[in-house]
C-alpha cells in the first residue's frame, strides 16, 4: 500500500499487511490508516515491544483517545481494531478485545420545524448578500447545500463532497456513491430544489469535471467554514445551542438530517399512510445500513408531534381495563 506514513511499533509489519487486505478486498482502507496510525503511536510511546496487547493497554490506547475525542468516535476507534484484533488472533496473538463504550443515551437531536427551516434558508441567503467578494463563492454554495441538506436529508459529505457528473439535473436526481457503509443510492429531489440546483449550474461554480460545490481554487469547500456559517444561520434566526458538557453532541448540520426524517414520517401520517409500511422506502432513500436507523425516526416523530401523541391516546382508551382501587 503506498503511504507516506510507517508504523514503527512492533506490530508495524501486522498493520501494513492488515490494511493492504482491507484495500484488496475493496475496503477505503486509507481512510482507516489514521486509526492504526494513533494506536502505533501509542505503543512507541509507551515501548512496548512483547507480542501481545493485554488490556492494560489496550485501555491504555482506548483513555488517551477519549480525552481528545467524543464518545461516537471512540466507538468506530475500537470498532475497527476489533477487526484487526481478530486478524491478529487468527496468527496466534493473544489480543484483549474491549467493549464498546456507552454513549450519552439522552442524546435527542434538535428538531427544525418548517418555519425555522424557512428562517435558515433566508438566513444563508442574507449571509450572501452580506458577504465580501472573497467569500461570496463559498456563501453561495453553502445557500445552496442548506436547500439539499433539508430538502433531502444528505449528509453533509455526501453534498460536500458531490462530483459534478454525479447530478442529474434532467431527471432531478443526486447519485451518492460511496456514502457511509460504502453504499450508492439515487435521491430523486422536488422540483423546486431541482430549479435551484439549475440556477447554481450555470453560475459556473460547478466544474463539469470536478465538484459540484467547490472553491475559488477548485476545492471542497471546507467543513469548518459550512459549520461555522451555519452557526451563524443559527444565531440570525434565534436558535442558541445548550450548554453541554465537553464533546457532548449539540445542535449541528447533521440535525437537518434528522428533520427531514421526522418530516417525512409527519407528512405521511397527515396523509393517512401507514408509516410502518414506508419505513424500507425511506431507508433506501436516506441510505440507512438497516431498517432499525430508520424506525428510529418514528419515535422521534411521534415526540414531535402533539396530535399523533392525542390520537394514540385516543386509541389506547379502552384497552386495558382500569384497575380499582
Amino acid at each position: 500500500m503506498k503511504s507516506t506514513v510507517k508504523f514503527g511499533s512492533f506490530l508495524r509489519k501486522e498493520m501494513d499487511d492488515y490494511l493492504t487486505l482491507r484495500e484488496n478486498r475493496g475496503h477505503r482502507a486509507k481512510k482507516e490508516r489514521h486509526i492504526f496510525v494513533s494506536l502505533d503511536k501509542y505503543l512507541q510511546g509507551i515501548g512496548l515491544h512483547e507480542q501481545e496487547l493485554v488490556p492494560r493497554i489496550v485501555d491504555g490506547w482506548l483513555t488517551s483517545l477519549s480525552s481528545e475525542r467524543n464518545i461516537n468516535t471512540v466507538n468506530v476507534y475500537i470498532a475497527h481494531y476489533t477487526q484487526f484484533a481478530k486478524y491478529l488472533r487468527s496468527f496466534g496473538h493473544i489480543v484483549f478485545v474491549p467493549e464498546k463504550s456507552v454513549g450519552n443515551r439522552n442524546y435527542a437531536p434538535y428538531i427544525f420545524h418548517t418555519d425555522e427551516l424557512f428562517a435558515l434558508v433566508k438566513a444563508a441567503d442574507a449571509i450572501v448578500v452580506s458577504s465580501t467578494e472573497k467569500h461570496r463563492h463559498n456563501a453561495v454554495c453553502f445557500a445552496v447545500m442548506i436547500r439539499m441538506l433539508a430538502g433531502c436529508g444528505f449528509r453533509l459529505n455526501e453534498v460536500r463532497l458531490l462530483k459534478t457528473r454525479d447530478v442529474d439535473l434532467d431527471r432531478g436526481i443526486v447519485h451518492v456513491k460511496t456514502a457511509k457503509g460504502d453504499r450508492d443510492r439515487l435521491v430523486p429531489m422536488h422540483e423546486s430544489l431541482t430549479e435551484v440546483l439549475e440556477i447554481f449550474a450555470r453560475s459556473g461554480i460547478p466544474k463539469t469535471d470536478g465538484w459540484f460545490f467547490s472553491t475559488i481554487n477548485g476545492m471542497p469547500v471546507p467543513y469548518s467554514w459550512i459549520r461555522d456559517r451555519f452557526n451563524k444561520c443559527l444565531g440570525y434566526i434565534g436558535i442558541s445551542k445548550p450548554e453541554l458538557a465537553k464533546h457532548s453532541r449539540n445542535i449541528c448540520l447533521h440535525c437537518l438530517r434528522h428533520s427531514y426524517a421526522v418530516a417525512a414520517f409527519r407528512k405521511l401520517d397527515i396523509d393517512g399512510i401507514d408509516l410502518y409500511s414506508e419505513i424500507p422506502i425511506l431507508s433506501t432513500y436516506m441510505g440507512h445500513e438497516n431498517l432499525y436507523g430508520t424506525e428510529h425516526y418514528l419515535h422521534m416523530t411521534v415526540e414531535n408531534s402533539r396530535d399523533i401523541l392525542f390520537r394514540m391516546e385516543e386509541f389506547n382508551k379502552g384497552l386495558f381495563p382500569e384497575v380499582l382501587e
